[in-house]
């Protein structure tokens, strides 16, 4: 890097719905390659739950009652399983995208900014829980998924903020996805998951990173600027700041990880750098109740 270097500087605030919202031909496109991916691979948008129909067995998890254990599908292994059924009602998924201005940095403009991929990820998986016949809509303001293009203008429009009195669906079939980089204070964010997990519904929190947030690379006098803002901080040696710098985020990012586990949330990553397909693929178990593990991606 070189001195004196421009960074972390995001567009304007006053234009930047309108930004994203110049790329939505760009966008749709994207996330309608990974929807169709993610529709021919392992994800069926299948679920366990109240049902008639036998969908998979599973293995016994820790604390399960062995009243439920299969013996019959046991006997044939050194494990014990279990029946699940599959549900038979439609769940409900809501999704909130940040789009504030820290999420429209990247300093390199081979990647895509972390709004547009962020809003790939959640675009593709809520075309896949339609398919599946889920209701899916935006967090806030409660814009159903009907007309795609029109969708992903309210995920825009809705990502500035974050209403802390939104409605919540708190049905037991409902979900929450959030789609951000995090980096509000963590009192913040540690506040909203109390709410949304003060009823029965399960939040899934993609994380989305660009690379060189977590690495900084920058080297000599460097000029950062805080997002919507224009007051520079400047720092003389961004070298000699690095492992500051990176201690700093990486607590950030654990903090963040127990307060979704404390609001019973899960917490899967993403940088910019690599493509949309494994994450949502990783989203879209985790939203299914399987698990990672059970695609083979992590």
């Amino acid at each position: 890097m070189k001195a004196s270097q421009q960074a972390f500087i995001p567009a304007k605030l006053a234009g930047d719905a309108q930004i994203l919202a110049n790329g939505l031909p760009a966008l749709l496109m994207d996330a309608r390659k990974t929807a169709v991916s993610l529709m021919l691979g392992a994800h069926g948008r299948r679920r366990a739950g109240m049902g008639e129909a036998f969908w998979q067995h599973r293995e016994l998890l820790d604390g399960e009652n062995l009243r439920q254990v299969d013996w019959r599908r046991s006997a044939r292994s050194d494990r014990l399983f279990v029946r699940e059924m599959e549900r038979e009602s439609p769940a409900s998924l809501q999704i909130w995208v940040d789009t504030r201005p820290s999420m429209l940095w990247r300093n390199q403009t081979s990647h895509p900014t972390k709004a547009e991929r962020a809003l790939v990820v959640a675009l593709a998986l809520a075309m896949a829980a339609k398919a599946g016949g889920e209701r899916v809509s935006t967090l806030l303001g409660g814009q159903a998924l009907g007309q795609e293009e029109a969708f992903l203008e309210a995920l825009i429009s809705s990502g500035a903020h974050f209403d802390s009195q939104a409605p919540i669906d708190d049905r037991k079939q409902s979900q929450i996805l959030i789609v951000s980089d995090g980096l509000e204070p963590i009192e913040v964010w540690a506040e909203r998951l109390r709410r949304l997990s003060s009823g029965a519904v399960p939040v899934l929190f993609v994380l989305i990173r660009d690379p060189d947030e977590e690495a900084f690379p920058f080297e000599g006098r460097v000029s950062f600027m805080a997002p919507g803002t224009n007051t520079p901080v400047i720092i003389g040696q961004a070298g000699a700041a690095r492992d500051d710098y990176q201690r700093i985020y990486r607590l950030h990012g654990e903090a963040l990880r127990a307060a979704l586990a404390g609001a019973r949330g899960h917490l899967v990553t993403h940088a910019t750098d690599q493509p949309a397909l494994p994450v949502t693929l990783q989203a879209a178990a985790l939203l299914d109740g399987r698990g990672a593990s059970s695609l083979g991606v992590g």
